[in-house]
């Protein structure tokens, strides 16, 4: 049977992402990947997990294998609550809800807000996660300038207007502030007031996704205050996960905004999920309230850290001479731009044949525009393994552009 006839409009939107149809060329064992934004596996918690497990009590553990209510398994919901509220955020009034992973979060908050054919704002270049969720959802990514230090705020006030004055007006602004993936740049703490400021004239909700807080090792935690933290209008949605600070694998995020958009967000997820993993979420619970966070944090921070500064390094011994990246504070990624007109996509052939792999940079842009930007992740591959696949892609970047 011929099925596109009955499929939904939604579902003909969903196609295979560029990026999936190259990374299947990078299945090779042999080729190291630095294309997967994924922590690193060899220093995952796992004696504190095991801790928390042998410690649960009846109770726990009967909640563990229990199906749970929507809206969270409670004593998580309540140490959430005051992990943020640590980070300066004022919880006051703000409900939590536990998602499965933040890309359900991302998924839930596009599902309450828009409507086919309604606009989002976006980085450019954006997580391509979130761009996969809008464009299922029938809604349309327009782009506002990045440098350096994040989003311009004055290109991000022209871009409302301009919207707003073709009838176009956004529902909301995505935002990966903090590391941002996949540039590694993070918005300046007197944009974030400048960005705030913008929206909350605007009228226009923030979607905060703030996935590598934790994960700086330049400076120190007050260097990278959230926007939330100084969101007075209930106008930002903050999302988390524990995929950073403690494991991608137990699946579980959260948001935390005002409770006419969260609680609509419950209502939504109940007829998704039903509830996040219970497990996970006792878990979850365990984890936070016996405070494993910052000394697992710490610990990853010293290590990503060191293996930034390698990959810095290796790319500034290396490269030829025209390409350059970002220097990250934190996070997973550098992102690396080669020459005007040199195609990342070229590039990520001639490296798989020198079995190392990358993402390459269009994929994350919504303006057609990335062809020459590649993204790197050092997160999950060992010093060697850096020094190794940064030699073996220089020497494919030397074939391209000679």
């Amino acid at each position: 049977m011929d099925f596109t006839a009955v499929f939904s409009k939604g579902g003909s939107r969903l196609t295979s992402s560029k990026i999936r149809e190259l990374m299947q060329l990078a299945a090779d064992p042999e080729i190291i990947s630095m294309a997967g934004g994924m922590p690193d596996a060899s220093n995952f918690p796992y004696q504190e997990i095991r801790e928390i497990e042998d410690g649960w009590s009846d109770s726990e553990r009967a909640a563990a294998y229990q199906y749970g209510p929507t809206g969270g398994y409670p004593p998580l919901v309540e140490q959430i609550a005051a992990y943020e509220a640590a980070s300066g955020i004022n919880t006051t009034g703000q409900q939590v809800l536990p998602t499965s992973g933040a890309q359900q979060a991302i998924q839930l908050v596009t599902r309450v807000f828009c409507d086919p054919g309604d606009t989002i704002l976006v980085e450019v270049p954006t997580f391509i996660g979130a761009v996969a969720v809008f464009i299922g959802y029938g809604a349309i990514p327009a782009g506002v300038e990045l440098d350096g230090d994040g989003i311009i705020p004055e290109a991000l006030d022209e871009r409302i207007a301009k919207l707003t004055a073709a009838g176009r007006k956004p529902k909301f602004l995505y935002t990966n502030p903090t590391f941002q993936n996949p540039g590694g740049m993070t918005l300046s703490q007197s944009r974030r007031d400048r960005v705030l400021e913008i929206c909350a004239r605007h009228g226009l909700p923030i979607i905060e996704d703030d996935p590598y807080h934790d994960l700086y090792f330049e400076g120190k935690h007050e260097d990278y205050r959230s926007i939330k933290a100084r969101d007075t209008d209930n106008l930002v949605i903050r999302l988390g996960t524990f995929s950073k600070i403690l494991s991608p694998g137990i699946r579980l995020g959260w948001m935390l905004g005002a409770p006419e958009v969260v609680g609509r967000c419950e209502t939504a997820k109940q007829g998704e999920d039903a509830c996040s993993s219970s497990y996970s979420q006792v878990l979850a619970a365990g984890y936070l309230k016996r405070g494993f966070v910052e000394p697992y944090t710490a610990r990853m921070r010293k290590i990503y850290g060191e293996k930034c500064r390698l990959t810095l390094q290796r790319l500034a011994s290396e490269m030829p001479d025209g390409i350059s990246w970002t220097t990250p504070a934190g996070g997973f990624f550098t992102w690396v731009t080669l020459p005007e007109g040199a195609d990342s996509e070229k590039l990520f052939l001639a490296a798989i044949g020198k079995k190392v792999a990358f993402v390459t940079g269009a994929p994350f842009h919504v303006d057609g525009r990335g062809g020459n930007k590649l993204r790197l992740a050092f997160s999950n591959s060992s010093h060697e393994q850096i020094r190794t696949g940064i030699a073996r892609l220089a020497r494919a970047a030397r074939e391209i552009l000679s």
